[in-house]
């Protein structure tokens, strides 16, 4: 079987803005539940400097980065939809950081936090949606930017729970503590149904699935059924379920590299 090489810009690109889109939709969280206040500012900070760093690493996987103004001049590809959707992100969450130093009412931080948690949770799902193609049998269902999705959850809470583990001594967890548990056991569905979809089964793709299986899901899903129960240990599990869920978010999307096959390989595999 003929597959492709691995992306790793755009691995990294899609990782990364998974992660900062999900630790955005926890700040946008807390604007309601108001359990680590103090957290707010430097989680949001992490948010754009990972949507950031992701925007510039998908810029280096054109043969010709100084040409990127040419790509997105074309509205209905791929490119253009992601970087809109990078761009929304760190836009809102740089007016939010701006709101929070002013002082800014309730109601309309609240209104700014949510439009950019939208944005953060379309980039992680429309990331995996660039790539469903009928030329790519293995990629070409809704699975994978499902997948892409539910596997960045565990990622983004995990950070924000460090971050708040670090600055906000105050804050109360738990309640995200359940969502990272709920987050794993997505995670661990989100992989293998498209591990199962894709049809694959050799020695890398099973790696790469059982990898991104136990540490986007089960890992995150362990730490967020201890936390409640040990917080003083909050930052080093925390820091650990980040650890583990940046890997796994990795390696599942480089399962979806390993596991393609182009429709002529298909072809002549028939004949």
């Amino acid at each position: 079987m003929e597959t492709m090489t691995i992306q790793w810009s755009l691995v990294l690109f899609t990782a990364l803005t998974g992660i900062g889109g999900w630790t955005f939709v926890c700040v946008a969280a807390d604007e309601f539940l108001g359990r680590a206040k103090t957290a707010a500012f430097p989680a949001a900070v992490v948010a754009f400097a990972l949507s950031a760093v992701g925007g510039l690493a998908s810029v280096t996987h054109l043969s010709h980065p100084d040409r990127i103004m040419g790509a997105l001049g074309h509205p209905t590809s791929g490119i253009f939809t992601e970087a809109v959707l990078v761009g929304c992100v760190c836009v809102f969450v740089a007016i939010y950081l701006v709101m929070l130093k002013r002082g800014a009412s309730d109601g309309a931080r609240k209104a700014v936090a949510v439009i950019g948690a939208v944005f953060g949770v379309l980039i992680s799902f429309m990331a995996g949606e660039s790539y469903l193609m009928s030329s790519r049998p293995n990629w070409d269902t809704q699975l994978l930017p499902l997948g892409y999705m539910l596997t960045a959850m565990p990622g983004g809470i995990a950070c924000y729970l460090a971050v708040a583990a670090a600055k906000a001594k105050e804050a109360k967890l738990d309640q995200y503590a359940k969502a990272l548990l709920v987050a794993g056991v997505l995670g661990v569905l989100g992989t293998v149904a498209f591990a199962v979809a894709a049809g694959q089964s050799d020695g890398s793709a099973l790696g790469f699935a059982a990898a991104s299986a136990v540490l986007t899901g089960v890992a995150p899903a362990i730490v967020g059924a201890l936390l409640p129960k040990k917080p003083q240990q909050a930052m080093t599990l925390t820091v650990a379920a980040l650890a583990c869920a940046a890997v796994g978010i990795v390696c599942y999307r480089c399962l979806m590299w390993v596991v393609s096959e182009p429709v002529s390989n298909l072809f002549l595999n028939m004949l």
